[in-house]
């Protein structure tokens, strides 16, 4: 009987810990940082992301859907011809993440045009408050990438106004980072209240919580009591905690 109540108890341990890494994974039509990204993805993937991925029209032709599943050796995707409504692919995740951004969705994103899935997918992500994380590889032209092939001859008021439109994206909270760089800022962006334990001249009001799964009930504790929880790593975060963490302010402490 013991046994048996082990097995379940890891068994919901693993599914509530699946529960908090679900990211939707967007691709548009750009090329360049395309390799970089993948193999960031597949660092994800590794530490137990759950995908939902899409392509846009231009991203279904330029980067295939047999390359993309053959590289992150799943067998599931959707193309936007094939989308409906895009609500499943906003709800109940923790992140967007967009690994190959257009320099075309970035500048309709910078000026609110919703006319594509993708564009329609990042302006409803952005409303509902929903972490963003964007390669630039594609959409930046000063990427070294870009005077390597050729195109390092653009007029000054061309790259100035292209580079408005992506400190406007930033302003509207999405991360945008090199494509080598996705997986750590997707942790970081999506779990912005984690942090590792650091040694500080500042004295922070701590509480050691050592239990197998955290859950909301000791957010609320922690918020009341006006300090920050120490967990270990092994830790498993309830998604109802990680949400009232989120919405409380309460920083929770990985110990090394």
């Amino acid at each position: 009987m013991e046994e048996i109540v082990n097995m379940i108890v890891e068994e919901v341990l693993k599914k509530l810990q699946e529960k908090t890494k679900k990211a939707t994974v967007l691709f548009t039509g750009g090329a360049l940082g395309f390799k970089e990204a993948i193999q960031q993805l597949k660092l994800l993937l590794d530490d137990g992301w759950d995908f939902n991925i899409l392509l846009s029209n231009s991203a279904e032709h330029v980067l295939t859907p047999h390359v993309i599943k053959k590289e992150l050796g799943i067998s599931n995707l959707f193309v936007e011809k094939e989308v409906n409504g895009i609500r499943p692919f906003y709800e109940n995740i923790n992140v967007l993440i967009i690994p190959t951004l257009t320099l075309n969705t970035a500048a309709k994103i910078s000026v609110g045009i919703a006319d594509s899935m993708a564009t329609n997918l990042v302006a409803h992500a952005i409303m509902k408050g929903i972490p963003i994380v964007a390669a630039k590889d594609a959409c930046d032209l000063q990427t070294p990438m870009r005077k390597q092939l050729g195109f390092h001859r653009i007029p000054s008021a061309y790259l100035e106004n292209m580079n408005k439109h992506l400190q406007t994206i930033e302003s509207y909270g999405i991360k945008l980072v090199n494509a080598g760089d996705l997986y750590q800022s997707v942790k970081n962006i999506a779990f912005s209240f984690l942090h590792e334990e650091k040694e500080s001249n500042q004295p922070m009001k701590t509480k050691n919580i050592k239990k197998n799964v955290l859950t909301r009930m000791d957010i609320i504790e922690a918020k009341n009591n006006g300090h920050a929880l120490i967990v270990p790593k092994t830790t498993i975060i309830s998604p109802l905690a990680l949400e009232t963490a989120k919405e409380l302010g309460v920083d929770i402490i990985q110990d090394r």
